[in-house]
């Protein structure tokens, strides 16, 4: 269960304008005279083949928005387009059910969602969110043509709290086209994707059945600087690629795999982090982890189980794997296979996975050698193929060190570079994941130094002799996967109600903030008991501060904190404060 509960505040907004709308034409009136501070909310029920286009230019606190007036309870069925131009426009609160009549260009149907107007204005920091798209879907006649639920132009726009249901056919859940090669700095995060099947049943068939792809590759060699995060992956299915990374200066965080075919593949771009991510293939065949091709790539503080490596039919495959480090072609084109180059492969766990980490493995004759490689402190358990398979020898200044295996035969050699096998106590089943284990061998074994490694898994503080996997043992920290448990309270549909501000049960009165306005120290105080765990979150829900206190009195230093507004989290209480 995530124990790290995500919190968005949801502001008042000053001098708005709002309406009521209950037909079409009441919407279009509203739309038509829409501009910074509006609020559109439509009425409860039914709405039959809404095509919404609205260019509006509003601001940061005064944002457009266009909302359920009772969020679920709005439904958009047959035909339904939305088209965002503009600026600071938030789109919310919407299902999407029972699609027909889509209209179909070529090969292509139309997207339900587009973040560009029919006069193709893009739009910049614009958000949707706490929608709901269910099995929205053409015919069988159409699960060929390319149908991309949303697709995001502009930059510093977000897509979060949804839940994304029931996709077939060909095209991607969430595609940032990053058409033109400039940042996109998108945000995706806090979102459910759930029961996608391929289409004709063949995992290995049909491209583009992903649920995120990232970038193109005519422009992959751009970066982009989206954050993809807290997203849940349940009983999915499409093609190789769950997630495709096709684009620059990308991260991945904190999601959730769970029951699944297909990889998280770093298919085109470089300079991109992969951490903290939970993988359970469910002994799925075709389950995998991370694939990396490109340069620059860290990968690091992730946690694999269940995983298997072999297509549906029973051959092999060289696509999966828990962590698969690729070939390259040689001048490859954009759309080709590029080089592996100095990519780190650091503290991660693998579990029960058939073919843990891979190396050099070759498509579409990549014949390229990875080059200065790093592959440190990983910790894999029962690896029933190879725990560490060298397919093609890495070249440069390639290092593997300080990979420690448990119940697996490897291509390394035992008591080299501090790479070990040992016989037992690695790791121990936990409630959730495997965890390391008492007098554990991976406990103080990090080699190596890496400035980014200041965190484990679970977000808690890694010591200056730092252990090898995932976890840091003892340190405490609390950013477990995701469950189903989590859907509609602080992940997809739903959620957004559930974790917002005005709908919080306050308990100011057993715990004491000041001063407020903060300006660098925040003291707590209770009058009975001891405070406990405290966590501080920034308005997106990110985890900023978490400390144990076992007094009544504590003072907390936030003088590296930016001005602006927070929450602190007890297991008793929130509390906003603000720092200027």
């Amino acid at each position: 269960m995530k124990n790290c509960i995500s919190l968005v505040i949801l502001l008042f907004v000053v001098s708005v304008s709002g309406q009521i709308v209950s037909s079409k034409t009441e919407l279009q009136d509203a739309i038509n005279n829409a501009k910074a501070g509006t609020i559109i909310e439509l009425t409860d029920g039914t709405w039959d083949n809404l095509q919404i286009s609205i260019n509006v230019n509003a601001t940061e606190d005064r944002p457009c928005i266009i909302k359920a007036q009772n969020p679920g309870k709005v439904f958009f069925e047959g035909r339904a387009n939305i088209s965002l131009g503009g600026s600071y426009i938030i789109f919310e609160g919407i299902v999407f059910q029972n699609a027909s009549g889509l209209i179909s260009s070529g090969d292509r149907i139309e997207p339900i969602i587009e973040f560009r107007d029919t006069s193709n204005n893009d739009c910049f920091n614009c958000h949707v969110r706490n929608i709901k798209i269910n099995a929205y879907n053409g015919t069988v006649s159409q699960e060929e043509a390319v149908f991309k639920w949303i697709i995001i132009y502009g930059a510093y726009n977000e897509v979060s709290y949804s839940s994304f249901l029931g996709k077939n056919g060909v095209g991607s859940i969430i595609n940032d086209n990053h058409n033109n090669g400039t940042p996109d700095y998108s945000k995706i995060h806090h979102n459910y994707f759930a029961d996608r099947i391929p289409v004709g049943g063949n995992i290995n068939g049909l491209n583009d059945q992903d649920a995120i792809r990232i970038g193109v590759s005519s422009t992959s060699l751009s970066d982009s600087f989206t954050e993809v995060y807290d997203n849940f992956f349940n009983n999915w299915s499409g093609e190789v690629e769950i997630i495709s990374n096709k684009c620059g200066s990308n991260k991945y965080y904190n999601n959730t795999f769970r029951d699944y075919q297909g990889t998280l593949t770093l298919r085109h771009g470089n300079n991109t982090e992969v951490y903290g991510n939970y993988f359970f293939g469910n002994n799925n065949s075709f389950s995998g982890g991370v694939r990396v091709i490109g340069e620059d790539h860290k990968v690091y503080n992730n946690y694999f189980e269940g995983l298997r490596y072999r297509k549906p039919n029973g051959s092999g495959s060289s696509t999966t794997g828990g962590i698969n480090v690729m070939n390259g072609i040689e001048d490859s084109p954009l759309n080709g296979y590029y080089q592996v180059k100095n990519v780190q492969i650091v503290n991660n766990t693998l579990v029960n996975c058939d073919l843990a980490i891979r190396i050099g493995t070759s498509l579409s004759g990549a014949t390229l050698a990875p080059e200065n490689l790093i592959v440190a402190n990983n910790i894999i358990l029962n690896s029933d193929i190879n725990a560490f398979q060298e397919v093609t020898a890495p070249t440069g200044t390639s290092l593997y060190e300080g990979n420690i295996t448990q119940d697996g035969d490897w291509d390394l050699t035992n008591g080299e570079n501090s790479n070990q096998t040992v016989s037992s106590g690695l790791l121990v089943s936990g409630s959730d994941f495997y965890r390391l284990a008492n007098a554990s061998a991976a406990i103080n074994a990090g080699v190596g130094t890496y400035s980014f490694l200041t965190k484990d898994i679970l977000y808690g503080d890694r010591e200056e002799d730092f252990d090898a996997g995932a976890e840091e043992f003892g340190a405490n920290g609390t950013v477990g996967p995701y469950d189903l448990s989590n859907v509609g309270l602080t992940i997809g549909f739903g959620a957004l109600e559930t974790l917002s501000i005005g709908k919080i049960h306050f308990r100011n009165d057993t715990l004491k903030l000041y001063p407020v306005p903060s300006q660098g120290l925040l003291n707590l105080e209770k009058s009975e008991s001891i405070i406990g765990e405290v966590k501080i979150f920034d308005t997106l829900g990110k985890l900023l501060h978490f400390e144990q206190v076992d007094t009544n009195k504590t003072t907390i230093d936030l003088s590296n904190f930016s001005n602006g507004i927070y929450v602190l989290k007890t297991k008793e209480s929130f509390n906003r404060f603000i720092i200027n």
